[in-house]
């Protein structure tokens, strides 16, 4: 009976000694303190391991988010593995896409490429890393605007590289082109940066006026030849049917590829005014328009811009609409195309306004193609009339038309008329 007790005590012994071996799991805390104090000496491999040992503790918590912007920044600025504190950075704004974390790692990704700017091969390198550096700060402002980070170093990023890139512009012709539109008013807030983009649209659409009005001309005799291309299509099908309409155009001297000549030297106009409204974009920072200042983007976050060099979600409202309106009062010579044409105005001002929405184009770009696309509304509704039908002329030597006598009242003599003297008899 002794045995029994014996034994179960030796049993129980052989089965705690090995949790008894164990030794304590260290906490998530005690690692990241002691990798950061590893780094703190430049023992950078044993601090990386470290860190790596503090995201498996962590697991899903906060502190191994920390630990992770921790790690990438050591891979960033003390180890020049740019790639791998990358791909860190760009799984955490996947993972936590909006919060301070997020902005942080987003803030992180515009500093390593500025770090690699020194270290670029060229200059076309070089203006590459400076672009996604830019790109990264504006979506700190723009998607994480009510955060610290947007607030504090964020702002202060954005601002001293856009600095950089006005200061090493300004020589640039279209940089001066710009500055002198502004200075012609005084170079005012509220005033100036607005009004030049007035003044830049009316000279863009003096240029284009000759042709738009000649586009118009075309436009507007293709409406009168409605009635005949009816007559064609009722007569004549398939390839027949196209070449009466180009003989019935060709007669009348109208050319209905006219319209896309406009869109021809519109389009590097429009692309040469983005890269200068880029390249002057730190001045447009310092100019408001109606709405568009910093008191209303304070009470509307996200949605109004607080400058022109922002993004506006409004004045993006009323350029769609002012598209779709251009585009449909453009005439259709095809009547069954008339659906086409509107189905297509629809996804042409929805694909438009979902790119510039995406790509947070500034609100001074913006505000120039609505004014042009007010002041072509015009000018069509304007060019686009029909003209009034001239009277038949009269020819010369014509004889007037008779009067008409006077109706006989009822009961009267028909042969006889009240205004008639009766002839006197003779003797």
């Amino acid at each position: 009976m002794r045995k029994l007790p014996l034994a179960l005590l030796l049993l129980l012994s052989w089965l705690a000694v090995p949790v008894l071996a164990q030794t304590p799991q260290p906490s998530p805390d005690a690692v990241l303190l002691q990798a950061q104090q590893l780094e703190g000496q430049n023992k950078f491999t044993e601090a990386e391991q470290r860190y790596q040992q503090a995201i498996q503790l962590a697991g899903s918590s906060p502190l191994s988010a920390e630990a992770k912007l921790r790690l990438a920044a050591l891979y960033m600025r003390r180890m020049e593995r740019y790639d791998d504190a990358l791909k860190i950075y760009e799984e955490l704004v996947k993972q936590y896409r909006t919060g301070e974390i997020a902005a942080e790692a987003t803030l992180r990704i515009g500093e390593l490429y500025e770090l690699r700017m020194p270290k670029a091969k060229d200059e076309k390198e070089r203006n590459s890393f400076e672009q996604k550096a830019v790109e990264a700060y504006r979506r700190v402002e723009n998607n994480f605007r009510g955060t610290e980070v947007a607030k504090g170093e964020g702002k202060r990023r954005l601002d001293a590289i856009l600095q950089r890139i006005d200061a090493r512009n300004r020589n640039h012709p279209a940089y001066r082109f710009w500055d002198i539109l502004v200075a012609l008013t005084g170079r005012q807030p509220w005033l100036s940066y607005w009004v030049a983009i007035v003044l830049f649209t009316l000279i863009v659409m003096a240029l284009l006026t000759p042709i738009r009005l000649a586009w118009f001309r075309s436009m507007r005799e293709m409406k009168k030849l409605e009635p005949e291309v009816k007559r064609l299509r009722e007569r004549y099908k398939g390839q027949e049917l196209n070449e009466k309409i180009m003989e019935l155009y060709k007669q009348h001297k109208v050319n209905p590829a006219a319209g896309c000549l406009p869109m021809l030297i519109q389009m590097p106009i429009l692309i040469y005014l983005y890269y200068t409204i880029r390249m002057y974009e730190y001045q447009f920072s310092k100019g408001f328009f109606l709405w568009i200042n910093p008191w209303m983007a304070e009470k509307f976050p996200g949605i109004v811009g607080a400058n022109l060099g922002q993004h506006d979600l409004p004045l993006l409202i009323l350029y769609a609409i002012s598209l779709y309106v251009t585009q449909r009062l453009t005439p259709v010579s095809d009547p069954a195309q008339a659906e086409q044409m509107k189905m297509t105005s629809l996804f042409m001002t929805i694909f438009m306004f979902y790119m510039m929405y995406t790509w947070h184009f500034p609100s001074a770009f913006v505000l120039y193609w609505f004014i042009s696309n007010v002041l072509m509304t015009a000018q069509q509704l304007r060019y686009m009339k029909p003209e009034a039908e001239p009277a038949a002329p009269v020819e010369e030597g014509t004889k007037a038309p008779e009067p008409v006598p006077a109706a006989t009242p009822s009961g009267g003599n028909p042969g006889k008329n009240h205004h008639t003297r009766k002839p006197r008899r003779r003797r």
